[in-house]
């Protein structure tokens, strides 16, 4: 997990608007008439998002409209870790308290939240950025191991199975000693499949092999 145990000072986030209309006066419980809305221009940008572990949350006077499955996911495991809170919008409200800033009207901003560190902070916000009174919010997760798709693996690098079993492992943080001990391999087996990946995908240090396979999450 990257090393993300202090929040940005304020005094770098710009904030060329300011409103009344905050995401701390939400007091309703989230509507399911509006909770994953269908979208399908927004079907395209949810789906990147979910791949490199991102969730989406859009609220307009103090109502929750639309919330992205992946957004849900994360608020709702929020939501588990601490009893006190009852709904979605607890979990929501958790969050920003945690991060310890203001989201005015308008305002997209980027949080990263890490459930297991119970960690929020910060980390972009771009006022202006709707011509009404929404306010996104793109949540980072941090406890999220993305990892691209069997079928990329296999057309970028000619994987085979065992193969991109392999790099899917890896992806998600496991080490070659688990990775060996779960599949039921010889650890001389499972090194000379790691051999292989680098040498399809050209890189040489298992580092920059999970480097690769994580920007790769994004793609379909």
């Amino acid at each position: 997990m990257l090393n993300l145990s202090q929040a940005l000072p304020r005094s770098t986030i710009a904030l060329q608007h300011h409103s009344s209309e905050s995401i701390f006066n939400i007091s309703s419980p989230v509507s399911s008439a509006h909770s994953d809305a269908q979208n399908p221009k927004q079907d395209g940008l949810r789906g990147v998002l979910a791949r490199i572990g991102c969730g989406q949350v859009l609220l307009r006077r103090g109502k929750v409209i639309e919330l992205s499955p992946a957004g849900r996911a994360i608020l709702e495991r929020e939501a588990r870790v601490d009893a006190s809170h009852e709904t979605l919008y607890g979990a929501v409200k958790q969050l920003v308290h945690r991060a310890g800033a203001q989201f005015p009207a308008g305002s997209t901003s980027w949080l990263a939240t890490s459930t297991k560190e119970g960690f929020t902070a910060l980390i972009n916000q771009v006022a202006n950025a709707w011509s009404d009174e929404t306010i996104a919010l793109i949540l980072l997760d941090l406890d999220a191991h993305p990892e691209p798709s069997p079928r990329t693996l296999q057309r970028l690098f000619g994987f085979t199975a065992a193969e991109t079993q392999l790099a899917l492992e890896l992806a998600r943080g496991n080490n070659l000693i688990d990775i060996a001990r779960s599949r039921r391999l010889s650890r001389t087996t499972v090194r000379s499949q790691l051999a292989s990946l680098f040498v399809k995908t050209q890189t040489r240090r298992q580092a920059d092999l999970i480097a690769l396979l994580g920007r790769l999450a994004v793609l379909p």
